[in-house]
């Protein structure tokens, strides 16, 4: 199992480290092995080399099976003109989203990644703060197994392809058909889940504290084990962090924000909301390490909300601690 920390690249972000050498020792000295990259900005200084990306997390689009199905009166519930989602998608048909998919599978493939990370959900604005959904768990698994097996058919990558879970509809890791449903729609040889444990801790608005929270986790596992036991073995890594937040989560569907009329000014009010519901903080209670024991994932990645290097720096230590 490999030690790996998550980091966007950012300018600001990399801005921070002075070097590669920098950059390695600030997350060797904790004991991580390398990088599950997020591509953001152009990393012109060369901070992040080959040898430290283990994973390259996919780029994805919280909203995207409208326009996949070419639903213009959807799309226009959603984004009130042609302009605006063509401005959100970066151009007019989905070849553009698949050929932003294809840029990071080559480079991936480029820099020798040993696995690539691709989001299964679809959620609108609104659904965020009502739980109220167009489309089905159905819908979405099917729409992106065919999209996966579009980009990934004849080619000859060689990374693990693992499918992250979030709590909105597609793959939620809540239902174990529908986590079967997606492997087995899925055609490529190296496909596996990557688990995302605090997105889990998000379906389930009751739990109060990390221990309840570590159970909960082993419940869904168990529900997974007794429909088919190859389901956690297909778990080839976990994003590390916790977030108990369901007090607030229930606090915002009681009373959801008026969202404001310009598409991106709601995207702005959704993402400031997300930070507070899935947190990315570290985990504080050793229970953890039995979820981590139980599933033996070849790739362990602390994936923390940090402010800025210091921050991050001080969340890594405090989840290795208790590991």
């Amino acid at each position: 199992m490999e030690h790996i920390l998550s980091i966007p690249s950012y300018h600001e972000a990399l801005l921070e480290y002075d070097s590669n050498e920098d950059l390695r020792e600030s997350y060797e000295k904790f004991g991580c092995e390398g990088l599950e990259m997020i591509r953001c900005d152009d990393d012109v200084r060369g901070i992040i080399t080959k040898e430290m990306v283990k994973g390259l997390h996919m780029i994805f689009y919280p909203e995207w099976l409208d326009f996949w199905l070419k639903d213009e009166k959807e799309l226009i519930h959603e984004f009130g003109e042609a302009s605006v989602w063509e401005s959100f998608y970066r151009g007019k048909t989905f070849e553009s989203v698949m050929s932003q998919f294809e840029a990071d599978l080559d480079f991936a493939f480029s820099m020798e990644a040993e696995y690539v990370v691709f989001h299964i959900s679809d959620v609108t604005i609104s659904g965020v703060f009502t739980h109220q959904h167009k489309h089905s768990d159905e819908e979405v698994i099917d729409a992106a197994a065919e999209i996966i097996n579009t980009l990934l058919d004849g080619k000859r990558y060689d990374f693990y392809f693992l499918m992250e879970n979030l709590w909105w509809p597609g793959l939620t890791m809540t239902n174990p058909e529908m986590t079967k449903r997606l492997l087995e729609k899925v055609h490529y040889r190296k496909k596996g889940i990557m688990l995302d444990v605090g997105h889990l801790l998000c379906s389930n608005m009751e739990l109060e504290n990390q221990e309840e929270a570590c159970q909960y986790i082993h419940t869904l596992l168990d529900a997974h084990d007794q429909l088919d036991p190859e389901l956690c073995k297909s778990i080839k890594g976990i994003h590390l962090h916790q977030s108990i937040s369901g007090e607030y989560a229930k606090k915002i569907l009681a009373n959801p924000p008026r969202l404001r009329d310009n598409y991106y000014e709601r995207f702005a009010q959704v993402y400031e909301l997300l930070g507070s519901i899935d947190t990315h903080m570290p985990w504080e209670t050793a229970e953890i390490s039995k979820v981590i024991e139980r599933i033996q994932p070849l790739f362990l990645v602390h994936e923390l909300m940090a402010k800025n290097r210091k921050h991050r720096e001080i969340l890594l230590r405090k989840q290795m601690m208790i590991l």
